[in-house]
């Protein structure tokens, strides 16, 4: 039996992390910047105190905000009911919210040939489900329902809150690293200065190399695990684990990527919208690397779950339930 609510609180730990790493990180580029700039206002650091104002705003914005900001960025518009794909896609996403006990998320469609969905919003009040069209066009209507079964479960687990946070805070953090390279003061060379220039301004040399991996910190805010547990509450809901499985091999035949998917968006994604050679790896270094499991290994899992089914018929479903 999978533990929804052990699931969801450990998202809220992982969030709380992720802010508290973005406000040290804001620190550090903060007091070398300041040094660099002799920006203080009596014994006030001025840069650094702008900087936690705005991973301030910015947490605030990713938690009110982040969710339209993502969908508009993918050109996300809602599912039209009078287009034949598009309703069955609404019926799908009804039918996944009366098995999980969830509200009923938005519906919107995503116009992209590349096969690929998901899911965000900060609560399960407000979350939305995406699809791409190119999904639509190639999905039966089994493999549609355990890729909105996967989605739902990212919802209950409240991987959605966490994913839209991580998407706009790692491009704060690396709109703060550039602006640190960008520049280029080199401290006052007296004798108040010095000591100081020497400790902190190599914080922000550091800071700033840090802002090309600040893209991965989905890896280790969402890890793969995330998406193993939502493919198996997929099958929870839809008792269907070779649906999802067949649907997981149609998107590894059409590899063509999300156009408008970035690195910071990556891990919202069913599957990675830009596949990498990472992806067909297992292991702690390409967990860092890749913000999802190889396709191979998911339909591996989901099939060996088919099995176990067959074995157990009577074995009972869990719920997404809050």
């Amino acid at each position: 039996m999978i533990d929804f609510h052990a699931a969801a609180e450990s998202n809220r730990r992982r969030s709380r992390a992720l802010v508290g790493g973005v406000v040290l990180l804001a620190i550090a580029v903060g007091l070398a910047l300041d040094v660099a700039l002799r920006s203080f206002a009596g014994s006030v650091p001025v840069v650094t105190v702008l900087l936690l104002l705005g991973v301030a705003l910015g947490s605030w914005v990713a938690q009110r905000f982040g969710d339209r900001v993502v969908l508009a960025t993918l050109g996300a518009r809602p599912a039209d009911p009078a287009n034949a794909e598009q309703k069955q896609l609404l019926n799908l996403v009804h039918e996944m919210s009366v098995a999980s006990g969830l509200p009923q998320p938005r519906v919107m469609v995503i116009d992209d040939p590349a096969p690929n969905a998901l899911a965000t919003g900060r609560e399960p009040a407000s979350a939305t489900i995406a699809v791409t069209t190119g999904l639509l066009e190639k999905l039966d209507r089994a493999e549609t329902q355990g890729v909105v079964a996967h989605e739902m479960a990212h919802v209950g687990n409240r991987d959605t809150r966490l994913g839209v946070t991580v998407a706009v805070l790692v491009g704060a953090i690396a709109l703060v690293a550039d602006l640190a390279w960008r520049i280029r003061v080199q401290p006052r060379r007296d004798r108040d200065a010095g000591g100081a220039s020497a400790v902190l301004l190599p914080l922000l040399l550091l800071a700033a190399a840090l802002a090309p991996v600040a893209s991965r910190l989905a890896a280790f805010a969402l890890s793969r695990q995330r998406e193993y547990l939502a493919d198996a509450t997929a099958v929870a809901l839809t008792r269907n684990p070779l649906a999802l499985a067949g649907a997981l091999e149609r998107i590894a035949e059409d590899p063509r990527p999300v156009r408008a998917g970035t690195r910071g968006t990556a891990h919202l994604f069913f599957s990675r919208p830009h596949p990498g050679r990472a992806d067909a790896r297992e292991g702690r270094l390409a967990d860092l690397w890749s913000t999802h499991p190889p396709i191979a290994s998911r339909i591996a899992r989901l099939r060996g779950m088919a099995s176990a089914r067959a074995a157990s018929p009577g074995e009972g479903d869990a719920s997404l339930r809050a």
